[in-house]
């Protein structure tokens, strides 16, 4: 079965055959099974590409479901005991995401459940959104981005503008949008679709920025502009980080829109019953609203 929703949705015998841990040869020879099971070629070579038949189109959501089916069996546990536990969870997170959650989150799990461990995983390059909810524990993401599934509110940020400590406009108190404008920028690109809320606010701003050069992560910007003429819109967590580490600036975007956010955690619905995850969830909710000194959240909870 995983084979056959490997071959359906990456469409490609060697993706296939990486993404089950295979050879390509062993791959090739599953397809040649699977022809002869449906009697149906399911895979059709169109150049250096395949597509799907129509048999296949229909039997990707039939595979999907059952999958998912046999997955939420073992996915079932009776209770979750955090102190005994040694469960690894896996979430889905972008590096920003994962920097402002762990930090806090490490330190109340110290206290609270010292061998659950929590691993981190980037984003793919061409994420399947239903099969990677599947795959891993828990999804970050913002809620802009209009994902599927259950979810609750994580955390808030907003855009504000670093530069280089010794940058020209790093003496005004202010930056305006004539200067945003002007100044050449280095920017953040998820995909290629996919639009990012700095930019935009700088659109709703009339920016017409300048992109000197484009990272595909938010953290590696400060980096990239340190001892250069650049300035970057960026959440205000990781600026704030920056700026108080020195050699660096944070000035406010001009005018009222902040181009705030929300941080949002995902799940798949098979996995509601996971008492794990919702104590996982809770502590992540936790451990982020005392390290921004706000009260617990404990009213709310989930069960």
């Amino acid at each position: 079965m995983a084979p056959l929703q490997a071959l359906l949705e990456q469409q490609h015998v060697s993706r296939a055959a990486e993404r089950m841990h295979v050879s390509q040869s062993a791959m090739s020879a599953t397809l040649a099974r699977l022809r002869r099971h449906f009697d149906d070629e399911l895979l059709i070579r169109s150049g250096a590409a395949y597509s799907l038949t129509p048999l296949a189109r229909s039997l990707l959501p039939l595979v999907n479901s059952a999958i998912q089916a046999v997955e939420s069996v073992f996915d079932a546990r009776a209770g979750f005991e955090p102190r005994t536990s040694d469960r690894r969870f896996t979430i889905v997170a972008s590096d920003y995401a994962a920097g402002v959650v762990n930090p806090p989150l490490r330190a109340m799990l110290a206290e609270t459940a010292p061998d659950v461990g929590v691993h981190f995983h980037s984003v793919p390059e061409s994420p399947v959104l239903d099969r990677m909810a599947l795959e891993y524990d828990l999804i970050i993401a913002p809620g802009e981005y209009g994902l599927r599934g259950d979810f609750r509110p994580l955390f808030r940020d907003e855009f504000v503008c670093l530069l280089d400590l010794n940058h020209p406009a790093a003496a005004e108190s202010e930056i305006t949008i004539d200067q945003l404008s002007e100044i050449p920028h280095a920017a953040a690109s998820f995909a290629p679709d996919l639009s990012t809320g700095a930019d935009r606010l700088l659109d709703q701003l009339g920016v017409h920025r300048r992109v000197a050069v484009v990272s595909d992560e938010w953290l590696s910007l400060p980096w990239l502009i340190r001892d250069t003429s650049l300035v970057a819109l960026l959440p205000r967590r990781i600026a704030s980080w920056w700026a108080a580490r020195g050699g660096f600036v944070l000035r406010e975007v001009p005018g009222d829109d902040r181009g705030e956010f929300i941080e949002n955690v995902y799940w798949h619905p098979s996995r509601r019953g996971d008492d794990g995850l919702a104590w996982l969830r809770n502590q992540m909710v936790d451990a982020i609203a005392e390290s921004d000194g706000e009260p617990s959240r404990t009213r709310g909870r989930e069960r």
